[in-house]
């Protein structure tokens, strides 16, 4: 049983170091970077605008 259960962490082991290895770990990034990269037009432009309205009003 034990050397079952070796066998098995050590095939998660390879599926997580060929998922950082790939392209998954690649399109992950691409997709994180999409999201931040959204938020900061939507959320921090707009306030900026907001705060530069209110100093020089």
């Amino acid at each position: 049983m034990k050397n079952l259960q070796a066998v098995s962490k050590k095939e998660e082991e390879n599926i997580v170091l060929q998922f950082i290895d790939g392209e998954g770990f690649d399109h992950l990034l691409e997709q994180t970077i999409k999201i931040l990269q959204g938020a900061m037009l939507f959320g921090c432009v707009p306030f900026f605008i907001y705060l530069l309205i209110l100093i020089f009003s």
